[in-house]
């Protein structure tokens, strides 16, 4: 079974084979066209609907009258009663024949189409179906009306074609649109044909009930050669069954040399046209499957990179509420506290100015009061409550830094394009990850230098850029942590000078006025080569599972490249550290 809206080169050589096939057993054209028309109708199959494709299916041949049976010349002699009638007309008859209706399925029953002559070319220019039908499988009126020998053998060779009429509905080419097109809903035409040797022309045609796209009407290029493979042994040999054989085909006839030489040139040609049309198809499929191909693997890149900003976009939005809902909590006590640190402080400090004078006025207090003063250690209280109150003031402010650092990098409130400092961002990002970049139990003092020049505000996503430096520093602390054991020898000493210590370098500058460029080097391990060409690849990662997820420069990528109109590269060398490099442009063309 076959879908001829899903036609494939699979379904082509099948069909093409089964249809050579048919011919084996056959004993005339009748016969053989009788088995190609029924194996057509009942294997084309809508797999939708579950129903046969075709409406009907027709196989037409030409004939010279003098070669019609005696029925077929009466019926021939009756549409043209006004003209004298030779035996070298040809008249294109119908040999086969199926479809849905019972009086379709016999050529017999056929009221009109038993026999269509083909008088002149004024005639077939008539008939809108024959004269398209015969202009698209590529023949010329003066071959099919007067077949000239000279030129056969070379026509034969190189005519064969697909007829096509993609909306039969409303066509000027398919003709009793009202009772035949409409009635039956035929949506689709698609023919074959060729020239036999003999000088003769096959058509078959079929009438479909669903629309066949032109991908799949170019597959039965071969088709029509495994078609015309089939009748060939019965061409100027037996056509009709016996019981309807012609008079003049029923004298037994000997072939000489050179038509038995012929005929086999022609089965040699046709099957070499066969193999050229297949590899035709083949190559044309192959080209196809490639497009789709790539097609496909550029669709795959794209939605993955559209996931990613989604979630990525989802997962920013959320951490951005989180940070700005706790920033916005931590800031409200911490105002309150840092509010009231002054007051207290004064209030702290005019008490203890009250206990000085009383000590000037009385040097010797009662006993029980020396006793008091010496076990609280007023003297020490007096020096140590100032330094916790100065130490509460300097807290209060780190806590302070840290929510406008937060709220900075969330920008929850900018998520549209706006001016900003670019050095701000890069700060706050710095302040967020300070716990990292100081030294601990687990990890050594990273330290950042700052090289920054003199920029005007850019024109940005404040929020996404802020993400980019995110990704690009926890990178880089990353790859100085990894590589700590490089820094020490026996005894947990340095084994480098300090200022080779792990080094994280950030530097701004503006190019022409017109463009920024950021870079940000650490001094760690580097990487190969290999690695660096598929940094920013979705998901590529060299961190053990569960700490990376590998989309982190992919993003950052998207973010410069694609939303801001800028560029972002790498520089590395094994052993020698990693530059990144930002390029964007002061004012976005991204509008």
């Amino acid at each position: 079974m076959y879908d001829l809206q899903n036609f494939t080169l699979k379904n082509m050589s099948e069909c093409g084979l089964a249809l050579r096939n048919l011919g084996k057993k056959a004993n005339s054209m009748e016969e053989a066209s009788n088995d190609i028309v029924q194996y057509l109708y009942n294997n084309l199959i809508d797999l939708n609907s579950g129903e046969k494709s075709c409406a009907l299916v027709r196989f037409f041949k030409t004939h010279s009258y003098g070669k019609l049976t005696p029925k077929l010349q009466e019926y021939t002699h009756s549409l043209l009663e006004n003209h004298l009638l030779e035996d070298n007309l040809k008249c294109l008859t119908l040999l086969a024949t199926a479809g849905q209706l019972p009086e379709w399925n016999s050529r017999h029953k056929s009221e009109g189409h038993k026999v269509i002559p083909l008088f002149s070319k004024e005639m077939i220019a008539r008939i809108p179906m024959i004269f398209q039908l015969i202009q698209q499988l590529g023949l010329n009126l003066d071959i099919v009306v007067r077949p000239d020998p000279n030129l056969l053998t070379d026509l034969e060779q190189r005519m064969y074609n697909v007829f096509y009429v993609p909306d039969a509905l409303g066509s000027p080419y398919i003709p009793s649109q009202t009772s035949f097109v409409i009635p039956y809903n035929i949506k689709s035409v698609v023919g074959f044909g060729g020239l036999l040797p003999s000088g003769n022309i096959f058509v078959l045609l079929m009438f479909l009930k669903v629309v066949v796209p032109r991908i799949s009407v170019n597959l039965f290029r071969p088709i029509a050669l495994n078609v015309k493979t089939t009748i060939l042994p019965f061409d100027n040999e037996k056509v009709f069954i016996d019981c309807e054989q012609s008079i003049v085909d029923q004298t037994i006839v000997r072939k000489t040399d050179d038509e038995i030489f012929q005929h086999l040139n022609s089965q040699i040609a046709t099957l070499t046209q066969l193999l050229d049309v297949s590899e035709q198809s083949s190559i044309s499929q192959s080209d196809r499957l490639e497009q789709t191909n790539i097609y496909l693997q550029q669709t795959l890149k794209e939605l993955q990179s559209t996931q990613i900003q989604l979630v990525q976009n989802e997962k920013m939005s959320s951490l951005g509420k989180l940070v700005a809902g706790i920033a916005h909590e931590i800031n409200n006590p911490v105002n309150f506290i840092y509010g009231n640190i002054s007051y207290a402080k004064e209030c702290t400090h005019s008490m203890l100015e009250i206990i000085q004078k009383y000590q000037d006025y009385y040097p010797n207090p009662p006993q029980e009061i020396k006793k008091i003063i010496q076990e609280k250690e007023l003297d020490f209280l007096t020096q140590d409550l100032t330094k916790a109150f100065n130490s509460m003031t300097v807290g209060t402010k780190r806590i302070t830094e840290i929510v406008n650092s937060l709220r900075n990098f969330s920008r929850l409130d900018e998520a549209e394009i706006k001016q900003v400092d670019i050095h701000q961002g890069i700060d706050s990002t710095l302040t967020i990850l300070k716990y990292y970049l100081e030294a601990g139990a687990k990890h050594l003092e990273i330290k950042v230098i700052k090289e920054y020049s003199d920029l005007p505000l850019i024109e940005c996503y404040p929020a996404e850029l802020n993400q980019v430096f995110m990704n690009l520093l926890t990178n880089a602390i990353d790859a100085l942590q990894d590589s700590r054991k490089s820094w020490f020898i026996g005894n947990n000493q340095l084994e480098k000078p300090n200022y080779l210590l792990p080094t994280i370098r950030i530097r701004t500058e503006v190019i022409d006025g017109e463009w920024v460029v950021i870079t940000f080097a650490d001094n760690a391990s580097g990487m190969s080569e290999k690695v660096r060409t598929r940094l920013f690849d979705p998901f590529f990662t060299t961190k053990p599972v569960g700490k990376g997820t590998g989309l982190g420069l992919s993003i950052s990528y998207q973010i410069i490249v694609e939303k801001h109109s800028g560029q972002i590269g790498c520089i590395s060398v094994p052993g020698e550290g990693t530059e990144f490099v930002i390029k964007i442009p002061v004012k976005t063309k991204n509008r």
